[in-house]
């Protein structure tokens, strides 16, 4: 009776942060007990690979990451950026990225990775990450990330992204896009380069397995779930005095490979993983494979545990009452 009276076990109240995703847009509303802070992940959708014979690889989207983020008690609308569109064969342009909109306090906007080159010079590679340069020609630079790396105090999220690599030619051997993490390598001896690693998000939501995580598949970048928006791998044509066959692989977080080549053979790129902005990869061959598509984009919003307690259980009156009291009961 010295705490009021229980019937059953005694509880201790706990407090759990509460962790939302978003795979499509939709409307995010802080829980019942109102406004608080949290830390909120937004992931644009990811650049298209370059549909031709040695192009470049799509750009992974734009990655903001924002630690005590002001919630606000009123609904937030959510926009998840859709990936770029594949380049179709005989050299077609790959699509950008679509941004990611968390429209909150402040205003957050991850931009969509760029295409990756079909040609010197292509206007659409740029984005929150570049898509890699086409191996045409002279050397050809990726395209550069126009992500917005941070903001004045004391509102300070940071944003990432970097510029895709070099496509490198006569050889023909395009370069990987840009991921959230890294540089997208340059076309090289072997063939098409990489594209860039992602970005880890673990330290802000926690080492894998998370329920929002998303897993690689077997032609993207190394498996490692918690890292979003790698870049896609450059495309190849192999041939006498070219070097190698080999098609780049995705960037960690996403990005979609870019095929090898086979003598007489086109080849597809692979598509990036959906949900992770990843890049998609580049075609190859000795006229011209398509391209692969980028990956759709996510929001992750993890509400701070600081907020009132949660009462799932049986609890003393007095601990009932003192809760009650004190505007956290719930």
């Amino acid at each position: 009776m010295a705490n009021g009276g229980i019937i059953g076990p005694i509880n201790d109240p706990t407090r759990t942060d509460l962790t939302t995703s978003f795979t499509a847009s939709g409307t995010y509303t802080s829980p019942g007990f109102g406004p608080g802070t949290g830390d909120i992940l937004v992931v644009a959708g990811g650049g298209g690979g370059a549909g031709a014979p040695s192009g470049g690889g799509g750009g992974g989207g734009g990655v903001i990451l924002y630690p005590s983020y002001t919630i606000p008690s009123s609904p937030i609308s959510v926009t998840v950026g859709g990936g770029g569109t594949a380049g179709s064969p005989a050299c077609g342009p790959a699509g950008v990225g679509t941004d990611t909109i968390f429209s909150g306090s402040t205003s957050l906007t991850a931009k969509g990775g760029g295409g990756g080159e079909n040609a010197p010079g292509t206007s659409t590679a740029s984005g929150g990450s570049g898509g890699g340069g086409v191996g045409e020609g002279s050397p050809q630079t990726g395209g550069t990330s126009n992500q917005t790396p941070s903001m004045p105090a004391p509102l300070q999220p940071f944003g990432f992204g970097n510029s895709g690599g070099t496509g490198v030619g006569p050889s023909r051997k395009g370069g990987g896009g840009g991921g959230a993490g890294a540089i997208g390598g340059n076309g090289g001896p072997t063939g098409g380069g990489a594209g860039g690693a992602g970005k880890s998000v673990t330290p802000l939501f926690g080492v894998a397995p998370q329920p929002f995580y998303i897993a690689n598949g077997p032609n993207a970048g190394v498996s490692s779930p918690g890292i979003f928006a790698g870049g896609g791998g450059g495309g190849t044509c192999a041939g006498a005095g070219r070097g190698g066959p080999l098609g780049g692989a995705g960037g960690t977080g996403g990005g979609g490979n870019g095929n090898d080549w086979v003598c007489g053979t086109t080849k597809t790129g692979f598509s990036a993983i959906t949900n992770t902005g990843g890049g998609g990869g580049a075609g190859s061959g000795p006229t011209a494979g398509g391209g692969g598509s980028g990956g759709s984009g996510i929001v992750v919003v993890k509400q701070s545990a600081a907020g009132p307690v949660q009462a799932p259980g049986v609890w003393s009156i007095n601990d009932a009452y003192n809760y009650k009291k004190a505007g956290q009961w719930t």
